[in-house]
């Protein structure tokens, strides 16, 4: 129920359209543009009849000079308070005319493969007041096209109070250049998190679309800060159209991972597919491929946060919200505002939901600080309760009475064991070498205290202390299989610890050889156990796995880490 009533409210939302009139043109009016090749002066002037004219090139223009023609209808008169701009977007460089007045220059026509050209394909003139009046204008233009010119491109005239507009394109570059800052920013950061802990994909694909982002608001307003050529107009398009298509795959990826939709990979590469074709099909159509790509991100990102909703995941209903909103916003807000608004509402909820999981990951941290320390407690209550202690000493007093050389290498076992246990209680990690002394250490106890031959043997250790794994970890391991395990008919108890490790992972074998008591009441889940494991996680949160269970020489304990 709660599904169908969040799909139709999705549709309700998605019915909701933009007026695409959106250039209010109360200001001025303007005809269709007239074209003739040739260079006649004639033609820049107000009363030439231009009826004759085509809406198109009659021929191919090459290297020739060309005239376009527009008239303009102004609907009040500019005063010198406040000046008439007039925004021009065209290919090639040419002089514009108004009324038959020379009043800018953009480039140089005629003069385009002589010395490299300055033109730009967004010029900006402001219109002096006396020609500013209320009333009908000529509007001509001198072009050459020497580049780019197998397609026609119109010429485009907006005309707007100077002082309104370059206040709105102050505010705009200054909310612009912010949010460019912030993605920047978060883009650096997350990706320096992947670095430290590349096991979280989250990260990195959050990073990822933060930079992608910041460097398409960079290219997408870069007409402001730069004049762009004509030849360079269509390379910006194909890398904001890249962009787009980038953008457009990591975001639904990204709730693929975090919502741990399933056959994820496969239905990635089968979207990603859609939108490679989707560009294919709109190739040179730049606004549509970004228009069509747009609504395949929402789409496919909707279907995933749906799919979490239903799968009861945490945040999807805060996330599907968020999606209406800003699909809402991109659908009755124009292009450049609705496309970066709605991308950064999706971002922002992208972000939250990163730091829910990671305040999830840290108090499951805290978790296991507290039980380690929990569970640090109970083995040394273990090892120093009174009948340990009892028993050691009675041991002791045999000893000094009978041989009293062996009785002192029996204290000097004993305080061996508590100095390790002191020096390495509050490290994280130590040196294998210092745990396997510690393992020694204990044999050597035990060896007087049950009169058992304990062996110990070990393969593989790293000389250079790289090889480093919790204080106590192999030390419990070896308490458990002194206490489950008695020796062979020899009494005897072997111990065999061996070392592999690469740069991928380090495994670590101990393989106990004796009896094992009473295999069926050995509880996997005991103290000693849920110590080795509460350890592993507080030094490498997910990154290991711990084996134990019984073969034909004994006992085998396995650990292996991916550091």
């Amino acid at each position: 129920m709660k599904i169908t009533v969040t799909i139709l409210s999705f549709l309700c939302f998605i019915s909701c359209t933009r007026d695409e009139g959106h250039l209010t043109q109360n200001l001025f009016s303007t005809s269709e543009t007239v074209y003739k090749i040739g260079d006649n002066p004639d033609w820049q002037k107000k009363d030439f009849n231009d009826s004759k004219w085509a809406n198109s090139w009659s021929e191919p223009v090459d290297n020739k000079i060309f005239y376009a023609r527009k008239k303009i209808i102004l609907n009040e008169s500019s005063s010198s308070f406040e000046p008439f701009e007039m925004i021009i977007g065209a290919f090639g460089d040419y002089e514009v005319y108004w009324d038959g007045i020379l009043i800018g220059t953009n480039g140089k026509p005629g003069a385009e493969k002589g010395e490299k050209s300055d033109s730009s394909t967004l010029k900006k003139f402001i219109i002096p007041n006396s020609l500013a009046s209320k009333g009908n204008h000529l509007l001509a233009f001198r072009f050459s096209q020497f580049f780019e010119n197998d397609l026609q491109r119109d010429v485009v005239v907006e005309v707007i109070e100077y002082q309104n507009n370059l206040n709105e394109r102050l505010l705009l570059v200054l909310f612009i250049n912010i949010l460019a800052g912030c993605f920047l920013i978060t883009g650096i950061y997350f990706s320096i998190l992947f670095l430290n802990n590349q096991s979280n994909k989250e990260n990195l694909l959050f990073g990822l679309s933060s930079i992608l982002f910041f460097i398409l608001i960079i290219f997408e307003y870069s007409k402001f800060y730069t004049a762009i050529h004509y030849t360079n107009f269509y390379t910006r398009l194909r890398i904001i159209g890249l962009l787009n298509i980038l953008i457009a795959f990591l975001i639904p990826y990204y709730f693929s991972v975090q919502f741990r939709l399933k056959n994820k990979n496969v239905l990635a590469l089968s979207y990603l597919s859609i939108l490679v074709v989707t560009a294919i099909i709109y190739y040179n159509q730049y606004d549509k491929i970004n228009l069509r790509l747009g609504q395949l991100m929402w789409l496919s990102s909707i279907v995933i946060i749906i799919y979490a909703i239903s799968k009861k995941r945490q945040g999807s209903y805060l996330m599907l919200a968020g999606l209406i909103v800003s699909f809402v916003v991109y659908q009755i807000s124009i292009y450049d505002i609705s496309l970066f608004v709605s991308f950064t509402i999706v971002l922002l909820l992208m972000y939250y939901i990163l730091s829910i999981r990671a305040k999830e990951q840290r108090i499951a941290y805290e978790n296991s600080l507290i039980e380690s320390s929990r569970l640090k407690l109970e083995l040394l209550k273990k090892s120093i309760q009174p009948h340990f202690l009892l028993n050691t000493l009675t041991s002791l007093i045999d000893w000094i009475e009978e041989s009293p050389k062996k009785g002192v290498m029996f204290i000097e076992a004993l305080a061996e064991e508590f100095n390790i246990l002191n020096e390495v209680e509050n490290q994280a990690l130590i040196p294998i070498q210092k745990e396997i002394n510690l393992c020694k250490s204990l044999i050597d106890i035990m060896r007087f205290r049950k009169e058992v031959n304990y062996i110990w043997s070990d393969e593989g250790v790293d000389k250079n202390f790289s090889q480093k794994i919790p204080p106590g970890v192999i030390h419990t391991l070896l308490e458990n299989s002194i206490t489950h395990c008695k020796p062979n008919s020899n009494n005897e108890m072997r111990f065999y610890l061996k070392i592999y490790s690469d740069k991928e992972k380090t495994v670590y074998n101990f393989s106990t050889m004796a009896q094992i008591r009473e295999p069926k009441n050995i509880n996997f889940e005991g103290t000693g156990h849920k110590y080795v494991k509460a350890r592993l996680k507080e030094s490498y949160k997910d990154s290991w796995l711990f084996t134990s269970k019984e073969n034909k020489d004994g006992w085998m304990d396995k650990i292996i880490i991916n550091p």
